[in-house]
């Protein structure tokens, strides 16, 4: 494959060989491609700003609240092409062998599930039109619901263990959280704090890689509960701080799920309160909740109500 130059259409064997040339013509890369690609938000017809290539030829709007404001008042059948065509590119770059959690697409700034739902009768539906499932394609068991009298393994490791009506201190092989006895699901849950979270899944992620791979050699599933919501994490624990190395933590946490798409999920909680809540459920219902999307069931249908 070659790469000509749009500047004086020299040809290049690799896209790096090109951005290198493009110096010579003493432009800035975002300045070539916003000359000779030029791209504008399909709301507002504004320029898009260059960030970087991937995110200059993938961005539409600048915001998802955009995106579900042009959803709304375009043609229906236009926007069904849409959401449908961003699945698929997504899917695509990435190399992804499933469709993105309800995680991945808010991260992403894509359409959410119900809009896919909305349009597609259903998500997995979407998905099939890409020819992939989702990672999840459970809905939530009622069982769900109930609570659970069940006696929780504490990791000795853990610093600050949550409280439960019935729990015991003792050493884990991976994990912090799991059941005893014929209690025991094959499920076990990684808490985090918001700090947590930053610093394993940036600096810390091959560390975290390795203690999965421990968890898939035992068919066991692992569930990483942070303490804290994504939106409360991004708006009060970051003030001043730089984007790039929260970015950079969701970025390897979507790595993590499609590497391991069987074996783990990420749940954000509110809080503590919250966490103690709903551990123990999916501890003891097990693979029951493997391939449902918790997280959508949190944020959308509101299944712990306020913490």
């Amino acid at each position: 494959m070659s790469y000509k130059c749009k500047e004086c259409d020299a040809e290049f064997d690799s896209e790096r060989s090109l951005h290198t040339h493009i110096k010579k013509h003493n432009m800035y890369l975002g300045d070539y491609y916003v000359k000779h690609y030029p791209r504008c938000n399909k709301l507002t017809g504004d320029p898009i700003q260059f960030k970087n290539k991937e995110q200059y030829f993938t961005t539409d709007f600048a915001n998802r609240n955009q995106l579900i404001k042009w959803c709304k008042q375009s043609d229906k059948n236009e926007v069904k092409r849409y959401i449908l065509e961003i699945l698929a590119k997504r899917v695509l770059r990435k190399g992804w062998s499933y469709g993105p959690s309800h995680i991945e697409l808010l991260k992403s700034k894509m359409p959410d599930i119900d809009l896919y739902k909305e349009y597609y009768g259903t998500y997995s539906k979407a998905c099939l039109e890409v020819g992939l499932k989702p990672l999840f394609t459970k809905q939530i068991s009622k069982k769900f619901f109930k609570n659970f009298d069940v006696n929780v393994f504490i990791d000795t490791r853990e610093q600050k263990p949550l409280s439960f009506e019935k729990s015991e201190v003792v050493k884990l092989d991976f994990g912090d959280y799991t059941l005893s006895g014929d209690n025991f699901t094959n499920t076990f849950v990684d808490r985090k704090s918001a700090t947590d979270f930053v610093g394993t899944f940036g600096s810390g992620f091959e560390r975290f890689r390795r203690e999965m791979n421990r968890c898939v050699d035992t068919d066991s599933y692992m569930y990483i509960v942070v303490e804290k919501s994504i939106k409360s994490i991004y708006k009060d624990y970051f003030p001043g701080k730089k984007i790039t190395t929260l970015n950079w933590a969701f970025s390897n946490l979507v790595k993590l799920q499609h590497e391991f798409p069987k074996n783990c999920q990420f749940v954000f909680t509110e809080n503590r309160t919250q966490s103690e809540l709903i551990i123990p459920k999916l501890l003891a219902l097990g693979d029951e909740l493997w391939e449902t999307d918790i997280q959508y069931y949190i944020d959308c249908q509101d299944v712990l109500g306020e913490g």
